[in-house]
């Protein structure tokens, strides 16, 4: 379950990541470069601004909030259903 702890979140997440199939892991790996390339880049083109890094962590949580929700509202099963 996510806490108010980003360390703990952060080894929550890392431990799924351990969980995934091999055949999933490349989409895995994927998906967090791609991510972190975009988060990068902003950091280039706008190097100290504060609004740039508050307005990339709001869409973080956003992003893992709606993630929460989604498997909330499934009824299939899955390993992100294990944080929710």
């Amino acid at each position: 379950m996510f806490s108010d702890s980003i360390d703990e979140n952060v080894e929550t997440l890392a431990e799924l990541l351990r969980g995934v199939p091999p055949s999933s892991r490349a989409r895995a790996k994927y998906a967090a470069g791609a991510i972190e390339k975009a988060f990068t880049d902003l950091q280039k083109d706008h190097p100290k601004d504060a609004a740039i890094a508050l307005g990339a962590a709001f869409a973080i949580y956003m992003i893992a909030q709606r993630i929460v929700e989604q498997a909330k509202e499934s009824d299939g099963g899955g390993l992100i259903q294990l944080i929710s």
